[in-house]
């Protein structure tokens, strides 16, 4: 999942590699072994084309937050609303007092290593209420 501006950048790099690359072996003579590299390039340029949809997506604004009964079901879905919602990794950060590192951190582990104070705290940060029910 991209999670940030310069993750798009990159992607989009990664991508125009590929469609070269795939280019390059669409030239080539064919057999087995180029139609089984032109499936690779095309699975990943596939690939690739989603996250950046996805991202893309999500920076519209568009999210639907699922019903989540469990309290580790809400850490994948931070970043997803946190880009939803406008806030970048830096503006996050700012928000908390840590550094765009640690916001970094926190995303590439989808908030699994995060206290549940902390996923508080950054659900506050981003503008997102939340509603506890315990039951036996």
């Amino acid at each position: 999942m991209i999670k940030s501006e310069a993750q798009r950048e990159r992607t989009m790099t990664q991508m125009a590699g590929f469609r070269q690359a795939l280019a390059k072996v669409a030239r080539d003579k064919p057999g087995r072994r180029s139609a089984a590299i032109r499936a690779s390039y095309e699975g990943m340029i596939r690939q690739l084309e989603d996250e950046l949809r996805e991202y893309d997506r999500l920076k519209s604004g568009a999210l639907a937050v699922p019903h989540m009964e469990r309290l580790d079901q809400i850490a994948p879905f931070i970043s997803r609303i946190r880009i939803a919602k406008g806030v970048s990794q830096t503006e996050l950060a700012r928000r908390l007092g840590v550094s765009k590192q640690v916001i970094s951190r926190y995303e590439e582990s989808d908030y699994q290593t995060v206290a549940i104070a902390r996923l508080q705290e950054i659900l506050d940060a981003i503008g997102i209420k939340t509603l506890v029910i315990l039951s036996a």
